[in-house]
């Protein structure tokens, strides 16, 4: 069974930060600024934009985690939030997502041979997080 780390890190990471990234060119950001601000390159910023990378999970499915995204955005434009907070937040965002098992149905996808009604991992380990 795979890591459920690795999982987060390897999908739904990628995936909060691209909607994250979105959000902030949306509110009138330029990219080489989104960039800086949360210590990714201009090319991973515009994969992002360009759904070339951070696509297999996609937020805006999840109000609550949309929601969530889009209160950091603001703080970010507003200058309330700077630095590793903001790793922080992407973060608890992504555990947050994790907690309330929307992952699972993706990970059946990956591996078939996992159960999701019996596994609790995430649901478990995430929760403690948010």
């Amino acid at each position: 069974m795979e890591d459920v780390f690795e999982l987060t890190y390897r999908y739904v990471v990628p995936s909060v930060r691209r909607t994250l990234a979105s959000k902030l060119v949306e509110k009138g950001m330029y990219e080489k600024e989104a960039a800086e601000i949360l210590g990714l390159s201009r090319s991973a910023i515009s994969r992002y934009l360009n759904s070339e990378r951070g696509v297999l999970v996609k937020m805006t499915d999840f109000l609550d985690v949309t929601n969530l995204i889009e209160s950091l955005a603001e703080k970010i434009i507003r200058g309330k939030i700077r630095g590793y907070r903001i790793q922080e937040e992407i973060d608890k965002i992504a555990s947050y997502f994790m907690s309330k098992k929307y992952f699972c149905s993706m990970h059946e996808k990956i591996n078939p041979t996992v159960d999701i009604v019996k596994c609790r991992i995430c649901s478990k380990v995430f929760n403690r997080y948010y």
